[in-house]
């Protein structure tokens, strides 16, 4: 019997929201992509984040993340989460590599949302298509 891809998310982020070291709350700030970045469809790039919690103290390195590509449209407060670049890697590093979807299209509304034991968003950046890639 095969799991849904949404249910075994939710599983892995209540694993580690349990695992998490003495309760803390993560929420570390996603430092790249900001609101500067371009990136293109089908390209490999480092999403990076502080390394450390709220409260200053460093992550554990037992704690794993979740790193999901969504879009926000104007006047809609929904994350539009659809693609699952990268799963299960420790939050202690500070970044973790990803490759876009190569049929995205080009919109200047997509955001990173890191999951720990909480989910932290970028600023909206852009994302060129396949018909405006830049080199």
């Amino acid at each position: 019997m095969r799991c849904h891809p949404f249910f075994s998310i939710l599983l892995l982020l209540f694993a580690a929201f349990f695992a998490s070291t003495d309760g803390l709350a993560l929420n570390p700030p996603i430092k790249v992509p900001n609101a500067h970045t371009v990136w293109n469809a089908g390209g490999t790039y480092a999403v990076e984040w502080n390394t450390t919690t709220v409260s200053g103290i460093p992550i554990p390195p037992t704690d794993k993340g979740i790193v999901m590509l969504g879009y926000i449209n104007n006047g809609d407060f929904s994350e539009h989460l659809r693609w699952t670049l990268a799963v299960y890697f420790p939050l202690d590093t500070g970044h973790v590599n990803v490759t876009l979807p190569s049929d995205l299209p080009t919109g200047d509304n997509y955001i990173i949302v890191l999951f720990g034991d909480s989910g932290n968003a970028s600023p909206q950046f852009t994302i060129l298509g396949e018909d405006k890639k830049q080199d």
